[in-house]
């Protein structure tokens, strides 16, 4: 495994750098390493639970050197998107408060009544009633935009809750309405990340512990990807997968020492 042309590692961080609040052995060595070597890093994650600053303070809390521009989330991407392609326009909101403290940051204008976008995020404060109104919404001609396409998150002693993707496919079922997901397997982070921190898509290596989200977006975008088996994929999950990483590895601790 030959890092000397990576300039810039996209790291997720559910299931490959931690579980829930448990740091995976390693994590920091290898953060560190990346560090000594002069490299950049970015923890880009399709949680849209959490604002910028909760991360910033979870990582903290772990001894995980992290500052703001060391973090992108899939629920800032959406911000992004939002201004750039529909700048003004009404937003519906399933998600978390967190998220959409971090979504006003980005002037995004939420309405309880006839929005022009529905926008679904990992919602842990989910009730029928949002579902209800986003269907009713979505039915009447609404755009329909999530934040990320994972159907789980995993939590502790090796369970899953659902995620995003699996809300969208509720709201799919009812509404028979598909919805754009900007979060990974898209490219769209890596693209803008890569064109802010001023790097091509061939400098840079993601490293994450699904095949459909983090390895299908690196694969898209061009870039190097590396599986960790430390989260939802195991060896069995990439040998069934049409898309193969460039590498597999049990964790980032194995790659301390190519880093070096």
């Amino acid at each position: 495994m030959d890092f000397s042309k990576i300039e810039l590692f996209l790291l997720d961080m559910d299931g490959t750098i931690y579980l829930d609040n448990d740091l995976f052995d390693g994590s920091i060595d290898f953060i560190n390493a990346i560090i000594a070597a002069k490299k950049k890093y970015v923890f880009m994650t399709n949680n849209s639970s959490k604002s910028k600053k909760a991360y910033l303070d979870k990582l903290n809390h772990l001894n995980i050197p992290c500052q703001e521009d060391n973090l992108f989330t899939s629920g800032m991407a959406m911000g992004e998107f939002l201004k750039a392609n529909h700048p003004h326009k009404t937003v519906y909101f399933l998600g978390t408060k967190s998220l959409e403290e971090e979504l006003k940051c980005y002037d995004v204008v939420f309405v309880e009544e006839n929005p022009d976008i529905v926008v679904v995020g990992y919602d842990r404060e989910l009730t029928y009633q949002k579902l209800e109104k986003a269907c009713q919404f979505l039915d009447d001609g609404a755009i329909f935009l999530a934040t990320n396409c994972d159907l789980v998150c995993p939590i502790a002693n090796h369970r899953y809750v659902p995620d995003c993707g699996s809300i969208c496919h509720m709201l799919s079922v009812a509404t028979k309405k598909t919805p754009t997901y900007i979060g990974k397997p898209s490219p769209y982070m890596i693209t803008l990340l890569a064109e802010k921190m001023n790097v091509k898509n061939e400098n840079i290596a993601v490293i994450g512990d699904r095949i459909y989200t983090d390895i299908l977006a690196g694969y898209h975008a061009k870039a190097m990807t590396i599986c960790v088996l430390s989260g939802e994929s195991t060896q069995k999950t990439i040998d069934e997968s049409p898309i193969k990483p460039d590498y597999i590895v049990n964790s980032v601790k194995d790659l301390i020492q190519f880093i070096k």
